[in-house]
């Protein structure tokens, strides 16, 4: 009792401090980074999904410098970049449709030195209005000490003014007068990961801010912005594709006039994105929706956010640790109880459940990180696994430390592989096949050979016969001297008994023959008998010492039978034995027989192989 109070005690340490270990490793698996790799690919699924399900704002139009734009206008401008007169064309175009805003997402960081008038004409289009909204990029300096002053840059940047010695270093469009600037950032900056999942709302230099380029379109059109510099974006749509996508060259056509699929009035009250998705201008990031992805519309989906309210929200970074320790805690108290099925079952159902609401949380907009909280479940139930494995060896090695000194191998293993091995070895009434073998003359041999021969001799046989037994699934019971007691039946129940205790039976006797042979014993025999009947098995002893035998009139009897063998044949059986072997062997009658203890004799058979 002491020992297993012990044992309990020790089993009840283990699992607290397998408790405690996995609650101090929930944050740490919160922070992990390979884990947090896997963690931001799941959450890009649940974006893409959310993405699917998203309307994008039809005020917004991409007119698209793609390839075949690129092919069509090379015999009149040239390689990219074009002379700027073709943008002035266009825009002229898209102002005079009361476009309600267009915004570049091309660099007009250098003047065209070729092409002098095209810059003076699209800076002339330019002066003419204020909704067109250019292109700037924060920089690194290489040295930031020599880069300019902020407050050295135009009023028309947007820059919020602090520390008057704070340096930055800009890429505004410096090719166009600065009195006809509005610009903003479009810096689209990636996370640890390489992927790009939030867009700027400002741009910081110490104290200094400059707004990105949708934020400046935003504020012009009333709009709130949020409190933070940047935000997640809430992608739109399924395809790669969110947005109406013209080609440059086809909206330019209509501007001069040309026959062509657009609608006159197509532009009018849009806000339009000028940008690239030409293969050929580098211009695409790497975002949860593909790792190719047109900066255009990146720039595009910014707009169509801030103007409509939307963006994706992350849970709280304490939130998920702090259920993830709560269910490590209601899971421990149910190991204590040593419910370790309905752990198991809970923790996968929690499995379900956390990944269920995580993508129903995301389909309303809000990301909530659950692998790590996952991976601390699955810890622990694998860390209490390893617990209740371990102090179920240690259960199965008293057991087998405890019964191996008097149970042959098999009985060993039937006790080791059952749940209550107690109940195995309770005593039982069960029908059971019963064997006894004698080495016959075994006296007058004994006389003859040393007592070194003698057990040199036992050894021998006992070590083939013994083998036989257990091929034949046999219950070793005890050796008496020269005798062998063994029973099929029990402690497995083993509904071919009698079969397998005859063909076990005839084996052993030619193993007689070649053990005269082989240890040159030729006057060496032995009796078999074998009965079938009800007896009682189980565990027959006292506390020092005990073993696992059956006992009653059928092993009686069938002791008898192997006393009877003597001058008639080397194995005799029973009726009730010959009749639970069907047809499986051939029988030859012996007669009937007077046997002690018994009033009604008993048939006795020979068993024989049937023929090939």
């Amino acid at each position: 009792m002491q020992q297993a109070q012990q044992s309990s005690r020790s089993f009840r340490s283990a699992l607290w401090l397998v408790c405690a270990l996995v609650v101090l490793l929930v944050p740490v698996l919160h922070l992990w980074a390979p884990l947090q790799r896997w963690s931001n690919s799941h959450g890009d699924w649940l974006i893409r999904q959310r993405a699917a399900q998203q309307v994008p704002d039809p005020r917004l139009v991409v007119i698209d410098i793609d390839d075949t734009s690129l092919q069509v206008l090379a015999g009149e401008a040239g390689k990219w970049p074009w002379p700027r007169s073709l943008h002035a064309e266009l825009l002229e175009h898209l102002l005079a449709q009361q476009a309600d805003a267009v915004v570049f997402d091309v660099l007009f960081s250098e003047a065209d030195r070729f092409h002098p008038d095209a810059d003076a004409y699209f800076a002339e289009v330019l002066a003419q209005t204020d909704r067109v909204y250019l292109a700037a990029l924060q920089q690194q300096a290489v040295d930031p000490g020599k880069a300019p002053l902020l407050n050295s840059y135009p009023p028309q940047t947007g820059l919020r003014s602090g520390d008057p010695q704070q340096r930055g270093l800009l890429l505004l469009p410096q090719a166009l007068p600065a009195t006809v600037w509005k610009t903003g950032t479009i810096n689209f900056t990636p996370d640890g990961d390489g992927v790009g999942r939030r867009y700027d709302l400002y741009r910081r230099f110490g104290d200094w801010r400059m707004p990105s380029l949708p934020a400046r379109l935003a504020q012009d059109q009333s709009v709130q912005l949020p409190a933070q510099d940047s935000f997640l974006l809430d992608w739109q749509g399924a395809s790669r594709v969110p947005y109406p996508r013209i080609p440059f060259a086809e909206a330019l056509a209509q501007a001069r006039g040309e026959a062509g699929k657009l609608p006159a009035d197509y532009f009018s009250g849009k806000i339009i994105v000028i940008g690239t998705t030409a293969a050929g201008l580098y211009d695409l990031r790497r975002t949860p929706l593909d790792d190719l992805y047109p900066a255009v519309f990146i720039l595009a989906t910014a707009i169509d956010n801030l103007l409509n309210g939307e963006q994706l929200h992350a849970a709280p970074g304490w939130l998920m640790p702090l259920l993830c320790m709560a269910l490590v805690l209601l899971l421990q108290l149910l190991l204590l109880r040593e419910r370790l099925l309905l752990v198991s079952l809970l923790t996968a159902g929690l499995t379900l459940g956390l990944f269920g609401g995580a993508y129903l949380l995301a389909r309303n907009g809000l990301l909530v990180s659950v692998l790590p909280s996952l991976l601390a479940l699955w810890l622990l139930l694998a860390l209490a696994l390893a617990v209740f494995y371990r102090r179920r060896r240690q259960q199965l090695n008293t057991t087998i430390s405890m019964f191996s000194r008097f149970l042959d191998p098999q009985v060993v293993a039937q006790l080791v592989a059952r749940e209550d091995p107690q109940a195995l070895l309770a005593s039982r009434d069960c029908q059971l096949t019963v064997l006894f073998s004698d080495i016959r003359n075994f006296t007058t041999m004994s006389e003859r050979h040393s007592a070194q021969e003698i057990m040199q001799i036992l050894e021998n046989y006992f070590a083939g016969q013994v083998d036989v037994l257990f091929k034949h699934r046999a219950t070793l019971d005890k050796f008496i001297g020269d005798a062998i007691m063994a029973f099929w039946g029990a402690p497995q129940d083993n509904p071919n008994q009698a079969v397998d205790a005859v063909s076990a039976a005839l084996e052993m006797v030619d193993n007689v023959e070649r053990y005269r042979r082989d240890f040159n014993h030729p006057d060496f025999d032995i009796g078999i008998g074998l009965h079938t009947g009800p007896a009682v098995v189980g565990m027959v002893g006292t506390s020092k010492r005990y073993d696992y035998t059956a006992i009653g009139d059928t092993v009686n009897l069938a002791s008898r039978i192997e006393g009877l063998t003597k001058g008639r044949a080397r194995l005799l059986v029973s009726a009730a034995t010959m009749q639970a072997c069907g047809d499986a062997f051939d029988f030859l009658p012996h007669g009937d027989f007077q046997v002690k203890g018994r009033n009604e004799p008993v048939t006795l058979f020979e068993p024989r192989r049937k023929p090939s």
